[in-house]
């Protein structure tokens, strides 16, 4: 894929700064250059760049770098943070799809998986420190605050003219997804240098370096040209599980045995918004899936479980949905989406998938009309359909 802009080294950026005008220019000038790149990012829907980022401490003699691919989707669906994102580097990934966070090592291929994520957890992320999501997020806030001194400057890198975009912090800094700030404890100024292309507005690097010290915080965008959408299995953990295997804490969780009896539960019907409880289907049969929405075998589920509900729609044989990890949004645009015919409940009660034993997605329970367990695992219709069969009698 063509690269359009690449970022200069460390030393031409440098200079690049040495060379800017010294006459401090109007406001309006660098409100106007604020603005321009503030709407570019705002504006997209999606973006794909490489990420360098770079830590240089010299009083603790501390430097560290990485670098890797960041793809990035922007659009209200994303209504956890505004976005979801995509990053790969040679140690291993990390991916955000708007309901959990999953990290893969590629060395040791193992797999962690953060469920109900809020904004305020990818605090940390280091993919996302000074990136632009946090531009995209902070311009328009910066701008907004006249407190905020802002100032614009020319500058050169390998003889290309770019905009020098300058704005300071007084005891805060900027936090990482570019929600707000975030305070410090002594009395500190940072200073904020965001190198832009003249003929894009979109920014090249980001200089962070805080009055009195020679501590450089710096990170760099090289764009690619007309990034396709990323396959939608690949926003799902499941796709990963045949190289990578999940990581777990404490002792293993087993799913429900057979000749259990099934835990009761309270839920809502996404029918009607009614709570029910699982003893109101008693004198069914029972199957319960238990799924989230972000799951490549859980789409692969809704067909075979669609026909297993039209199958058995004149008996007493009832499939019900269960996810205790999806907001009401997003199950509403997964059953829209995939066209589930079956009943499904939910709601947040991390107790339900705990009694079930539930730590991977989708799995299946199928009950007796006295709601004992006669078979619990993956959805597997061939060994469905003779118990199912047989409790009917």
């Amino acid at each position: 894929m063509k690269i359009i802009n690449i970022a200069a080294t460390t030393l031409l950026i440098f200079a690049a700064v040495l060379l800017t005008s010294a006459k401090p220019p109007e406001d309006a000038k660098a409100l106007k250059a604020f603005n321009r790149t503030s709407a570019q990012l705002a504006a997209l829907k999606k973006i794909k760049y490489h990420y360098s980022r770079e830590f240089n401490y010299p009083a603790e003699d501390y430097v560290s770098k990485a670098e890797g691919d960041m793809y990035i989707e922007f659009g209200k669906e994303n209504d956890v943070a505004g976005f979801r994102f995509q990053y790969f580097s040679a140690e291993g990934f990390s991916i955000f799809n708007n309901t959990e966070t999953f990290d893969g090592n590629i060395k040791d291929k193992k797999l962690k998986v953060t469920p109900k994520v809020k904004a305020e957890q990818l605090e940390g992320k280091s993919a996302l420190f000074n990136s632009v999501i946090t531009l995209r997020n902070i311009l328009p806030i910066i701008i907004a605050d006249n407190t905020i001194p802002k100032t614009i400057a020319d500058t050169l890198i390998n003889r290309k003219p770019y905009n020098l975009l300058q704005f300071v912090l007084h005891n805060k800094l900027v936090n990482y997804i570019g929600t707000g700030f975030t305070g410090t404890t002594i009395d500190i100024t940072f200073v904020y240098k965001i190198i832009t292309d003249k003929t894009t507005g979109l920014p090249v690097t980001v200089l962070q370096t805080k009055i009195g010290s020679k501590d450089l915080n710096r990170t760099d965008f090289a764009y690619l040209s007309a990034p396709p959408a990323v396959a939608e299995q690949s926003w799902y953990y499941s796709s990963y599980l045949n190289i990578y295997a999940l990581t777990t804490k404490g002792a293993p969780v087993n799913l429900i045995a057979t000749g259990q009896n099934a835990p009761e539960w309270s839920l809502t019907n996404f029918n009607g918004k009614a709570k029910e409880g699982l003893s109101q289907y008693s004198g069914n049969v029972v199957l319960m899936e238990f799924w989230i929405k972000n799951c490549g075998h859980c789409i692969e589920a809704v067909a075979p479980l669609n026909k297993l509900n039209d199958f058995y729609s004149k008996s007493n044989f009832k499939v019900l949905a269960i996810n205790t990890e999806d907001s009401e949004k997003a199950i509403t645009t997964f059953i829209t989406t995939h066209e589930v015919k079956f009943p499904v409940m939910y709601g947040d009660d991390p107790t339900v998938n705990k009694n079930y034993g539930v730590t991977a997605f989708p799995q299946v329970v199928l009950l007796d009309k006295k709601g004992v367990v006669i078979y619990s695992g993956n959805l597997d219709v061939e060994k469905l359909k003779p118990l199912i069969d047989k409790s009917l009698i």
